[in-house]
């Protein structure tokens, strides 16, 4: 993991360093399905609820549906690797898959794209799994909250990478990792989740799950590095499960960086946890 910040110096620039406008930030952008995608699946794009999103193999549907929803600091994204990742594990999984194009910060801060999401979820027939990553970790919580209190459907099963759990940025534990994260820094994280907040306090659970209760959540598997901010909250995380009886699995990867998850062909880490993640939204269809 020492290479990194040469690997990925558009990530690297974007969460380590000083705040960078949103329209920088999302030079790097794959908001359409890039051509590898398309060429080796079935994309079909489609307003759901007014929102924009993608079907991957929406010809799978009765196997199954993966809804995706993407990180990028609820600033950015989605970028290349959160296309691959969803495309494998349709694949592996035989299932199609449903990534949702949600509005991002500054420009639209909370609620707006926890009401989308959940717009378009609310549409969907019949048993339903949910991958987030980072920041769209949070927001998949965040959904399964809402619809769980609101009585209704939640997914099956959560496999989330890396989840921003807590974006108040002060849990006492994170300057233990602030110098060996080569990819994400303090000061910039907090400037991101200010933006998507807006007046909202930053401890509300549907911000900070963290905070949130995890009674009746289906089971989710996650995946984090040692060498990131987002461990120790995640640590707090599957402890508040375990007490409340909640299935919550954390694999933890010694030396991995922030969402080494997905980064499936640029980190070796990411091929082998994938065989976890698809057999566990295998055992978890319905």
């Amino acid at each position: 993991m020492e290479q990194a910040p040469a690997l990925l110096p558009g990530m690297v620039q974007r969460y380590r360093g000083e705040p960078m406008h949103c329209d920088q930030m999302r030079l790097d952008d794959a908001r359409d399905a890039p051509d590898a995608i398309r060429d080796a699946h079935t994309v079909v794009d489609e307003h759901i609820a007014g929102v924009h999103c993608t079907w991957i193999n929406p010809e799978h549907r009765a196997n199954g549906l993966i809804v995706s929803l993407h990180g990028g600091g609820y600033i950015v994204g989605p970028g290349a690797a959160h296309w691959g990742w969803v495309s494998t594990l349709c694949r592996d999984t035989g299932q199609a898959g449903l990534l949702i194009r949600y509005s991002r910060a500054p420009e639209a801060t909370y609620p707006t794209a926890l009401n989308e999401v959940l717009a378009v979820v609310r549409t969907l027939d019949g048993p339903w799994q949910l991958i987030g990553d980072s920041a769209g970790g949070g927001l998949g919580l965040a959904t399964t909250f809402s619809l769980r209190d609101a009585g209704e459907m939640v997914p099956t099963a959560m496999v989330l990478s890396s989840p921003w759990l807590d974006i108040t940025m002060a849990h006492p534990e994170q300057a233990a990792n602030a110098h060996i994260d080569p990819m994400m820094g303090i000061p910039a994280l907090d400037h991101y989740a200010r933006a998507y907040a807006g007046a909202t306090d930053r401890t509300h659970p549907h911000l900070s799950p963290l905070y949130g209760d995890p009674t009746g959540l289906p089971p989710m598997l996650i995946t984090v590095g040692t060498a990131e901010l987002f461990l120790f909250e995640t640590r707090d995380w599957k402890a508040k499960c375990d007490a409340m009886g909640t299935s919550c699995k954390v694999i933890e990867v010694d030396g991995a960086i922030h969402d080494f998850a997905i980064m499936l062909g640029l980190m070796p880490e990411a091929t082998e946890v994938l065989p976890a993640q698809t057999a566990f939204l295998a055992d978890h269809r319905s």
